[in-house]
């Protein structure tokens, strides 16, 4: 079986610890951060094997969609999960519509949640 790597994209160092942490007791045999847009974009540029990224949406540097879109360039078949602390945000159907996103999860991540999220996308 292929390894099954994800990459955690998160500003926030909490957050994304806690993630990265939680996604690898579910099994995930290779899980990758990134604190950043551009970090997340140069990840996937040099990582052919992701098969999901769970990308912030508000982030300084650069934020989710515009590291999606990039993304979306190199790894066009990645399943992409938003992450947001804002449930509502127009961005939001933006990024279903235009670039294919999986799923959104709201922040604090409900883990029962995030587990059925990474399963489906790693199934």
């Amino acid at each position: 079986m292929p390894k099954r790597a994800v990459l955690v994209v998160d500003d926030e160092d909490s957050v994304r610890t806690t993630l990265c942490k939680f996604i690898k007791s579910i099994g995930v045999e290779e899980v990758l951060e990134a604190a950043d847009g551009d970090a997340a974009v140069q990840t996937a540029r040099s990582r052919p094997d992701l098969k999901l990224i769970l990308l912030d949406l508000k982030m300084p540097v650069k934020d989710g969609l515009k590291a999606l879109q990039e993304i979306r360039a190199v790894l066009p078949e990645v399943k992409v999960a938003m992450l947001t602390g804002y449930p509502f945000y127009e961005e939001a159907d933006q990024a279903v519509q235009k670039w294919g996103v999986m799923d959104f999860i709201v922040k604090p991540a409900d883990l029962d949640y995030l587990e059925k999220v990474v399963n489906a996308a790693l199934a």
